[in-house]
């Protein structure tokens, strides 16, 4: 089963949203990505084990990808009945010494190419790498209580192949929600540690998360073209 794992996110503005969440949540800013003594992503890993992956990127409109925590070849398996065209790679076949196997999916798959499934590898056998053996990335630092990744929204210029898409990876069809914020509505997707949110929208992207959190509800801009809300129950 695929469960919410992760955000990915290119920004120019890595540290100050780190430390955001970071003032938000009350959790720690972790050490990401790390090669040759470089900090290139810091991130916040929230109750549950989920958690914002931001990586420094050197161009003004980022990126955003949604990780959904999963068994690479029962993935590979599901996308083979579903036709879906993938790529995929193992841990013990990587270069560059990442300690996951992760799949994406090849051009032209509509919201499924802002989506990826990582499987993490064993410990200690596949985290020799000091680049990726990094505290973001282990799910022993999960804090035992506090803010959690609740929700991802998701835009979609094809609402019922980008549901049925959904439908196939696991998350079950739970009706409407509505929301004081942007984008107002959407159709609720149950997933077995985190929902996604399906809107209809002009491109298909990531375009908010929900935190849960103390104090009122609040709304505000997270980096380009992303939102994060916390504190709200639609």
């Amino acid at each position: 089963m695929l469960a919410l794992d992760h955000l990915a996110i290119w920004t120019e503005q890595r540290d100050s949203l780190a430390a955001r969440l970071s003032e938000l949540t009350g959790l720690p800013v972790l050490d990401g990505f790390f090669p040759d003594g470089r900090p290139v992503a810091r991130g916040v890993r929230f109750a549950g084990g989920a958690f914002v992956d931001l990586h420094q990127a050197d161009q003004p409109e980022g990126q955003v990808f949604l990780g959904l925590r999963g068994e690479v070849e029962a993935a590979e398996r599901l996308a083979a009945r579903q036709g879906w065209r993938v790529r995929s790679g193992r841990w013990r076949e990587a270069s560059d010494g990442s300690p996951w196997s992760m799949l994406t999916f090849r051009r032209d798959h509509g919201l499924l190419n802002r989506v990826f499934v990582i499987e993490y590898g064993p410990r200690p056998e596949a985290w020799g790498s000091p680049a990726f053996d990094q505290p973001l990335y282990d799910a022993a630092n999960a804090p035992a209580e506090g803010g959690t990744l609740r929700r991802v929204w998701l835009s979609t210029r094809d609402s019922e192949a980008s549901g049925r898409a959904l439908e196939a990876l696991g998350f079950a069809p739970s009706g409407e929600v509505e929301t004081v914020f942007e984008p107002f509505a959407g159709k609720l997707y149950r997933g077995p540690a985190g929902d996604l949110v399906l809107a209809s929208g002009e491109t298909e992207a990531v375009i908010r998360f929900d935190l849960t959190g103390p104090g009122p509800p609040t709304c505000e801009p997270f980096g380009e073209g992303l939102l994060l809300t916390i504190g709200e129950t639609p």
